[in-house]
C-alpha cells in the first residue's frame, strides 16, 4: 500500500509554506518522551480537508507451531486481495510455546508482541486478532476468531474517518537509518484520547510453520511484526482534536541489520487510547525502499 512519499526535508518545507495561510500556528506539541521522535509541530489549515474512507487495520497474533494459523494467515490475504490497498495487516508472534521456532529457523516472537498480546488486548487461544481495535456488537472483548475477520472489514471497510493520514519514509542505506513522517489531519472535532502507533514489519521471511499438523520448511510468513517505533500502546495526540487541526510528527530509527530492508513496510494508525476504546481511526502502510 502506497501513500505520498516525502523525507523529512520535505516535510519541514511543506509546513513552512503551508504557516502564511493558516488561521492559528502553534507551539510544537509535546509527546511523551521517545528516543524516536525527531520533531512534532501543529497547526490549524483551512479549509478543512474532507474525510478519507478510511483503511482497516487487522493485528493477528499468530505462532510458527500453531496448527490454524495458517488458515488465518490465507484468510488476511483473501481480505487484501478483496480490497486492494485497503487493508493494514500486522502479523505478531508473541513470546510463547506457538512461537518456538524450529531447530535452525529464525525466531520471529517479538517482547512488544507479546506486551500488546499479553497486557494490552488481553490473550487468548491462537490464531486470534483484532478488526480496527474495535469490539464488535456480538463481541465481548477486542481479540476476535478469525473466522470473523471478512465480515467485520466489510462493515469498516465503508466507513469515512475523523483524521486523514498521511505516511512517507526516507531511508539511507548506508547508515541504514529510516525516517518516517506522518501528518494527521482532523477532518471533525474529536474529544476522545487519541494516539499514534507505527510498527516496522518484514515481508517474506522464511521460516518453517506447522500448517495443520504439517511442518512446512519454507513457509513464506508476511507482515512480520520487527519493531514499535512509538511506544508500544501508542504515542499520545494531545488535544484539542478539533476539525482542521493537523498535526505533523517525525521519528527515525536504525534498522537492524539482521532484517531486509528491501522486503521491510511502515504501517501507522492513529487510534483511541483510554481504558474503554481503543478504536482505529485510520491506517496507513508504505514500503521502506
Amino acid at each position: 500500500m502506497k501513500s505520498s512519499i516525502f523525507n523529512l526535508t520535505c516535510v519541514t518545507i511543506m509546513l513552512i509554506a503551508l504557516l502564511p495561510s493558516c488561521k492559528e500556528v502553534g507551539p510544537n506539541i509535546v509527546l511523551k518522551p521517545n528516543h524516536n521522535a525527531a520533531f512534532d509541530t501543529t497547526y490549524i489549515e483551512s479549509p478543512v480537508e474532507v474525510a478519507e474512507l478510511k483503511n482497516v487495520v487487522i493485528e493477528e497474533f499468530t505462532g510458527v507451531k500453531c496448527t490454524n494459523c495458517p488458515k488465518a494467515h490465507r484468510m488476511i490475504a483473501d481480505i487484501k486481495t478483496a480490497n486492494p490497498n485497503r487493508i493494514v495487516a500486522v502479523s505478531m508472534h508473541p513470546q510463547n510455546s506457538l512461537g518456538l521456532p524450529y531447530p535452525g529457523n529464525p525466531d520471529l516472537r517479538n517482547a512488544k508482541a507479546q506486551d500488546l498480546f499479553a497486557n494490552y488486548f488481553g490473550q487468548a487461544s491462537q490464531p486470534i486478532g483484532t478488526v480496527d481495535r474495535k469490539v464488535f456488537p456480538g463481541e465481548t472483548k477486542i481479540l476476535v476468531s478469525y473466522n470473523t475477520w471478512t465480515n467485520y472489514t466489510n462493515q469498516e471497510i465503508s466507513l469515512t474517518t475523523p483524521v486523514n493520514l498521511l505516511l512517507g519514509t526516507s531511508y539511507d542505506s548506508t547508515t541504514r537509518q529510516l525516517t518516517i513522517a506522518t501528518e494527521l489531519h482532523y477532518t471533525q472535532n474529536v474529544t476522545e484520547e487519541n494516539k499514534l502507533t507505527i510498527v516496522l514489519m518484514e515481508d517474506s521471511v522464511i521460516a518453517a510453520q506447522d500448517d495443520n499438523g504439517t511442518e512446512i520448511d519454507f513457509y513464506v510468513h508476511k507482515d512480520v511484526l520487527r519493531d514499535v517505533v512509538t511506544a508500544n500502546y501508542g504515542d499520545e495526540v494531545p488535544l484539542p482534536h478539533e476539525a482542521g487541526r493537523v498535526i505533523i510528527k517525525v521519528y527515525k530509527i536504525t534498522i537492524n541489520n539482521a532484517w531486509k530492508s528491501e522486503n521491510m513496510k511502515v504501517a501507522a494508525y492513529v487510534h483511541e487510547g483510554s481504558a474503554t476504546s481503543k478504536i482505529v481511526y485510520q491506517g496507513k502502510e508504505v514500503d521502506v525502499e
